[in-house]
């Protein structure tokens, strides 16, 4: 399973092409988002929405929320199962990862719990995960 983080998310929805020829290139492998993705994405065009000034920027977000919608429905969603559960009660008591976001942490679980490749551009924030599989598909 391929699972990809919020910010690689959004640069597949702007059609990065290093993240597109890579994906060409993982034959049958299940691309995936988080609960915590899908949360993050959604909520970031729904604020577009509550913050449009006139009616060409509501029209312009309201289309953005509905092909942002349309692009999650096409990843498999993967929530909290038992184990990532456990690997989250686990990862929270290491000192080590005390200054990690809690979205980090809750989508490191999800990847762990599933033996799924994180592609994010940000692997310094998930480089003290151990066994945390991660890579940067986009630059």
């Amino acid at each position: 399973m391929i699972l990809f983080d919020t910010d690689t998310l959004t640069h597949f929805s702007y059609g990065n092409l290093n993240l597109l020829r890579r994906l060409e290139a993982t034959g049958d492998e299940s691309l995936a988002i988080s609960l915590i993705t899908h949360y993050e994405m959604s909520r970031g065009r729904a604020e577009s929405l509550l913050k449009a000034a006139n009616e060409t920027e509501l029209r312009r977000a309201a289309e953005r929320f509905r092909q942002t919608e349309e692009m999650l429905a096409d990843f498999l969603r993967v929530g909290f199962d038992d184990s990532a559960i456990e690997h989250f009660g686990r990862l929270r008591k290491q000192k080590n990862l005390k200054k990690m976001g809690r979205a980090d942490l809750l989508i490191a679980c999800i990847a762990l719990a599933n033996d799924a490749l994180l592609v994010t551009r940000n692997l310094k924030d998930y480089k003290n995960v151990a066994g945390l599989r991660v890579a940067n598909w986009v630059d």
